[in-house]
């Protein structure tokens, strides 16, 4: 499906938002600049990836039709997202997500000049058999030059801008929240007399999980004296910046239908594959669209009754197995 979302990042756009002026006083600089765009990138395409992942077998699956557009898009300027809908929250959420973690995990490996672990000021408890030591991941800075990429595209003071940056934010805060304590024993063999311990990036399928759950519970919100407005109990209440919930202004097109300019390709057509859900599921897909489904069997050949052999490799029998491919059809 044509999110047409998407991230025109190009040389000109970045100069034009102020991303090509970095001060002098930065912990990055000037030069390294190219370096950090190139990680941006590469967390662009890691959130579209995990969005496509999360919604691949729903009707809204988060499918880009054009190649060349989702190679070079890293990060997404809002005139490409025409409407303020759930979907819309969660690929800015997902992509700020997908960007502080790559940023994140190449400062662990050393590859960002200036990046160095994270400081942790969070106390444990007297009873606790363990301290912090070792390279806490520095999700700070991840989220720091975050901001500066993603933030700086909003200029306005107008709905959409609170909408992208309340939404950015949330993506944010869920990989804080994925944040999982690591610990290293200490002293004569077997024996753990002292344990350090450091804090560690989880792996992002758990951020899209969680950020998916978070999209379920989306609210609706409305722009009220600058601020977004939630209605609880036939009253406004002012979202919080600290709250991890997506919020949306526009409510969700009908994805079942083909509409190019809310990047929906619909369901007629689409393809569903036995061997990733049941074909129960599939039909189901296609029938929730008011579309009927085609079955066929398809057969592959997978590598079966795998054996070690001493010493020191892995042979394998080839085995032909069948799997079911489901297409929405018209009745």
């Amino acid at each position: 499906m044509n999110l047409s979302i998407v991230i025109l990042v190009v040389a000109a756009v970045c100069v034009n938002h102020g991303f090509g002026r970095i001060k002098s006083n930065s912990i990055l600089g000037q030069e390294a600049y190219p370096l950090l765009l190139s990680i941006v990138k590469e967390g662009g395409r890691l959130g579209l990836q995990e969005c496509q992942k999360q919604f691949k077998n729903e009707v809204w699956n988060c499918t880009l039709d054009n190649k060349h557009v989702f190679k070079e898009l890293p990060i997404f300027v809002k005139t490409t997202l025409p409407y303020a809908t759930r979907e819309t929250a969660f690929v800015h959420a997902m992509s700020s997500a997908a960007i502080t973690h790559e940023i994140t995990y190449k400062c662990k490996q050393g590859k960002i000049p200036g990046c160095g672990c994270a400081v942790i000021k969070k106390q444990k408890k007297p009873t606790d058999d363990w301290q912090w030591g070792g390279c806490s991941d520095n999700v700070k800075f991840g989220e720091r030059e975050t901001k500066r990429f993603i933030d700086k595209l909003e200029k306005g003071n107008d709905a959409r801008t609170a909408f992208n940056l309340h939404n950015n934010e949330v993506g944010r805060k869920v990989v804080r929240a994925n944040l999982r304590r690591e610990c290293k024993c200490h002293g004569v063999t077997g024996s753990c007399t002292l344990k350090t311990c450091w804090k560690e990036l989880g792996p992002f399928e758990n951020v899209g999980s969680m950020l998916k759950q978070i999209y379920r519970n989306a609210a609706q919100v409305s722009y009220v004296n600058n601020k977004l407005q939630e209605r609880e109990n036939r009253q406004l209440r002012t979202v919080s910046e600290k709250e991890k919930k997506l919020v949306y202004l526009d409510s969700s097109p009908d994805y079942c239908v083909r509409n190019y300019t809310v990047g929906s390709l619909g369901m007629l057509g689409r393809i569903c594959r036995g061997d990733e859900i049941s074909t129960n599921q599939c039909k189901s897909l296609c029938n929730s669209c008011g579309l009927r489904h085609q079955t066929e069997e398809n057969f592959k050949q997978i590598k079966c009754r795998c054996k070690f052999v001493w010493c020191c490799s892995v042979k394998c029998d080839t085995c032909t197995t069948s799997y079911s491919v489901t297409t929405c059809m018209r009745w």
